[in-house]
């Protein structure tokens, strides 16, 4: 029996040094392919950051061109609308002016 517990503990023991072992041959140091490959990539990042500034603010300037021209057309669908409606009363299209009274002034 004491011949039994010996070797298990000593099988135990074994165990938890060839895991130590195990996990002390890891090293947590990284390699220059690793730092390489992270420079590339954080230079990719600046990159694509610049890149997307660049979209944004191409967006924001086609934005205020969209706006401007929706303004025109507001102002030229006002001035259709204008006309048409004095299209439509036509030949009195200014009801409170009459020919004759341009006439009236012009004697001296």
């Amino acid at each position: 029996m004491q011949f039994k517990s010996l070797i298990s503990k000593i099988g135990i023991g074994s165990a938890i040094v060839a895991v130590s072992v195990l996990f002390m041959d890891c090293s947590n140091k990284i390699t220059e392919e690793q730092l390489a490959q992270l420079k590339e990539l954080r230079k990719q990042e600046r990159s694509l950051t610049a890149k997307i500034s660049d979209i944004k603010s191409d967006k924001a300037a086609v934005e205020k061109e969209l706006n401007a021209r929706k303004a025109e057309m507001k102002k030229c669908q006002e001035d259709t609308e204008f006309v048409k409606k004095k299209l439509s009363q036509w030949p009195n299209v200014w009801p409170d002016w009459k020919p004759e009274q341009e006439a009236a002034p012009e004697t001296e």
